[in-house]
């Protein structure tokens, strides 16, 4: 079994701490798999003093001299889409934001030459960015939204072969003109590039790519790595523990996984946070997925007593709707 992450990182951001969180519980799991670690050389010479514990649970660690002319984030999805370029043999890829939950040896069995899961374990028609997606692909001319389907790029499953390896070039390929017309994101390009090769390309079940906070519940029980940022959750607070702040901070400071976060990854489908809704149904999760909601948590976050001010008008409407509608009701049946 041949495992692969990507990093790009300094010590100004958590990226590396993520890394290791990952690997830590990669290992866990799987104390036989084979990780291969790609970088850029900046990154590979960043990694000293308190980021060394890698290096003893990693396989072999590559890095690969990147654009100079890229910013961090451009360098991290130039390796990303470039890959399969680097590395030999099937592998599966999985973003540093993961924890993994289980043996993952049951991927290696399949049949499948190109795999990823579903992005927020949605469809595009009822995506909650669908709006965005459609957006972003007419920007560049590209069509995958026609699939209505939208592939999250942070676990993928490659077979070493050539029809593997169209859908990678391609993907390079295509970020590249993406990245020219400013769309740094790598998930426009590797959906189109999955709906050019859609032979070769197969869906992974949710249970490999757990995105928690979309979509992921029914998953959870039986997941093989839970994704706990996967897109899209800079205005919420994730319920999952292992996603703490305070945790990533505490690995950069010193240089390890604290036993207690160690515990944590021996069970990890249970690391949910005490005080967690659970929200469904149409109308309530386009409430939720809306810049007025997100807005409202935004002022309570920055701004509490502005927060406080506009809530308590709308204390206010709700009791005088919820009047008007008593009363309507009464008439009604008078």
């Amino acid at each position: 079994m041949q495992f692969l992450y990507v990093l790009a990182s300094t010590d100004k951001d958590f990226y590396y701490e993520e890394f290791l969180l990952s690997l830590t519980s990669l290992k866990l799991f799987n104390p036989t798999g084979k990780v291969i670690l790609l970088c850029d050389t900046a990154t590979k010479n960043g990694l000293i003093n308190k980021r060394t514990e890698y290096k003893k649970l990693i396989y072999e660690i590559l890095n690969i001299d990147a654009p100079s002319k890229m910013n961090q984030v451009e360098v991290s999805r130039w390796l990303k889409t470039s890959m399969r370029s680097h590395i030999k043999g099937d592998f599966l890829f999985i973003d540093s934001d993961t924890v993994i939950t289980d043996n993952l040896e049951d991927i290696f069995h399949t049949n499948a030459i190109f795999a990823a899961a579903l992005d927020k374990h949605s469809n595009i028609s009822t995506h909650t960015l669908n709006n965005d997606i459609i957006a972003n692909e007419k920007k560049l001319g590209f069509t995958s939204y026609k699939s209505d389907k939208h592939y999250n790029s942070g676990v993928i499953f490659s077979r070493d072969t050539q029809e593997g390896k169209k859908i990678f070039d391609k993907w390079h390929e295509l970020w590249l003109y993406g990245l020219s017309k400013k769309i740094t994101r790598d998930q426009t390009s590797f959906n189109m590039a999955i709906y050019e090769n859609s032979s070769i390309a197969s869906e992974l079940d949710g249970t490999w790519n757990c995105q928690l906070a979309y979509n992921g519940l029914p998953f959870l029980a039986d997941s093989k790595i839970i994704h706990y940022f996967a897109t899209g959750l800079n205005f919420y607070d994730t319920p999952f523990l292992l996603a703490s702040k305070d945790i990533l901070k505490e690995i950069k400071s010193t240089g390890s996984i604290p036993s207690c976060v160690l515990e944590l990854l021996k069970n990890p489908r249970a690391a949910i946070a005490k005080e967690v809704q659970i929200i469904s149904g149409t109308d309530s999760l386009k409430v939720l997925n809306s810049s007025t909601y997100q807005s409202l948590l935004l002022l309570q976050k920055k701004y509490t007593f502005l927060f406080s001010i506009i809530n308590s008008f709308f204390s206010l409407l709700k009791n005088i709707t919820k009047n008007i509608l008593s009363k309507s009701s009464i008439n009604h049946y008078n």
